[in-house]
């Protein structure tokens, strides 16, 4: 026999509709409210077979004797053990940056990759490549400021370019930026590196964005920014080379009431057919206790956010992703053991977090797991975190992620702010209902299509 799932979400449109997002399977379809009651109260013999069908693959309904926790919890620790086909590399080329951030929790310094170190991490790559299963190599370049080591990119691009075309190795990259130094020609030259997207972030307007992430000098940095942004999305081999920016957001108390006027200043500029955004609340890092200090509460935050999409659909903004979270095989580079990241100094960790920030930066730090200097790897299931779908289980770190009806869709979501000591949920936790609406309005028709259960 079946039961109803628990990981379902669902809002009735007042109109004889339902709609049921499957947090399972990343699913969302609309039905009417009579097959929902149907469901709710367990009269299966009015399902005809192939409604049956549609919903048991759906995973709304499941079969009677499974533990769904279990089932859940158990794929992803098979999917964080499975070899991956992708390996995706994060590379800081520097320790540098020219900005002083009021929420930064990274300690700079002067510090780019030696040439020595570029040959290593080029040797390191491809005895990775050529003795794994990989069909594609992804690269993000990180900082500090990616673009103060704009030597070693270049020079580890074109060889990395050259290695993956002669072993029919498919190459991509990206690039996060505070956007100070991506003048036209330097964006022209990045394009010819594969380096075909970008996010750089505008913490509000003007006034609001110059009062959070300023140089080290308090110099102001909101006009060149947003100056390089029209010029690079102006230059023809943006399209043609199908690039994209992200603009992120950084939320806080002392920005939310600015992030309109941000996004009817870009579309005054007549951008925002080229660019997206992205809002993300502002988080503790490196002990800066910026949540506490300057963070909105989830729910708030989850609200606005909804605002702030519905004017960027009215505007035209490119949207970079699903409004709904897809179904998770993996939560981030911590659970991916073909995602790392290389600094500066060489040192292999599994989180953006660790390189340059004191509170895992320092000697004998357990969160670094390797050096490609001096060919030292440890094992990082024996780290912290080495582990995370089984820390969910057993509830390690205080996570509440066990219970969680959104658990398929979010994977624990940081697992670094949990073994911080803070709660880590997405915001889609708190608007999860008004997102669905919003995909509704998008796609109805597809939807009415794709999942038509009437009887």
């Amino acid at each position: 026999m079946y039961k109803i799932s628990k990981y379902l979400v669902d809002v009735d449109l007042q109109n004889e509709e339902r709609l049921i997002f499957s947090t399972r399977t990343g699913e969302l379809i609309n039905i009417s409210n009579e097959l929902y009651h149907f469901i709710i109260e367990k009269k299966f013999n009015k399902l005809n077979d192939i409604i049956l069908l549609k919903l048991l693959n759906l995973k709304i309904l499941i079969p009677e004797d499974e533990n769904e926790t279990d089932t859940i919890i158990n794929n992803l620790i098979l999917s964080s053990n499975k070899k991956s086909r992708v390996l995706s590399l994060t590379i800081q080329p520097t320790a540098n940056c020219q900005l002083g951030c009021q929420y930064c929790g990274q300690t700079h310094e002067k510090l780019n990759m030696s040439e020595s170190l570029v040959e290593n991490t080029y040797k390191y790559i491809k005895n990775k490549l050529e003795n794994g299963i990989y069909e594609s190599l992804i690269i993000t370049w990180y900082g500090a400021e990616p673009l103060l080591g704009l030597n070693s990119i270049k020079i580890l691009s074109k060889k990395l370019i050259i290695l993956c075309n002669k072993i029919n190795i498919e190459y991509s990259a990206m690039m996060i930026t505070n956007g100070l130094g991506l003048k036209e020609n330097i964006f022209a030259e990045l394009v010819q590196y594969k380096i075909l997207k970008y996010q750089i972030t505008l913490d509000g307007d003007k006034v609001s964005h110059d009062n959070s992430r300023y140089t080290k000098k308090k110099g102001k940095t909101f006009d060149t920014i947003v100056s390089n942004i029209v010029m690079v999305v102006s230059n023809p081999l943006y399209d043609e080379e199908k690039c994209n920016i992200v603009i992120r957001c950084n939320v806080h108390k002392n920005n939310y009431k600015y992030i309109n006027n941000l996004i009817d200043h870009l579309y005054n500029l007549g951008i925002s057919n080229k660019v997206s955004i992205n809002f993300a609340p502002v988080h503790d890092w490196g002990k800066n206790y910026a949540e506490e200090n300057i963070g909105l509460t989830p729910e708030y935050f989850g609200e606005l956010e909804i605002d702030w999409m519905l004017r960027l659909k009215e505007y035209g903004f490119r949207f970079i992703k699903d409004l709904l979270p897809d179904k998770k095989s993996g939560t981030c580079m911590v659970t991916n053991l073909d995602s790392e990241l290389i600094d500066a100094k060489g040192r292999l960790s599994y989180c953006w977090e660790v390189p340059y920030t004191p509170e895992f930066d320092y000697e004998n730090s357990d969160m670094f797991h390797g050096n490609i200097n001096n060919i030292e790897y440890k094992d990082r299931k024996k780290l912290p975190l080495g582990n995370w779908y089984e820390n969910i289980k057993q509830e390690d770190y205080n996570t509440t992620c066990k219970n969680c009806k959104f658990l398929p869709v979010c994977g624990g979501d940081c697992p670094v702010n949990w073994y911080k000591g803070f709660s880590s949920c997405p915001s889609f936790k708190y608007n999860i209902k008004d997102l669905m609406v919003f995909e509704y309005i998008n796609n109805k028709e597809i939807l009415n299509r794709e999942f038509d259960l009437s009887n």
